[in-house]
């Protein structure tokens, strides 16, 4: 099997390593912005509903799957947190 070599490997090797290490910090921080965006789009569909009386779908169903996919990757990071402290890791 070959090694990649470059940027683009180094990164994600910092990636993998940090995310095996301090998963919380890692889908914590991913989830916390995803959330955030969420909200932005969320409150950027309501403030256009409340002016034009017109329904953004697509925002709308953006914000919405941002939100969800931040809940569940701050979940993700407590649970792997939390294995990771029973086996010991850290």
């Amino acid at each position: 099997m070959e090694r990649r070599k470059g940027i683009g490997a180094q990164i994600s090797m910092i990636v993998t390593i940090i995310s095996e290490r301090k998963p919380l910090l890692f889908f914590g921080i991913f989830g916390i912005i995803s959330i955030v965006v969420g909200f932005i789009l969320g409150i950027r569909v309501v403030s256009y509903l409340s002016e034009n009386e017109v329904m953004l779908t697509g925002t709308a169903l953006i914000s919405a799957l941002l939100l969800g996919i931040g809940i569940f990757s701050i979940f993700t990071g407590i649970v792997l947190r939390t294995l990771s402290k029973r086996n010991g890791n850290s």
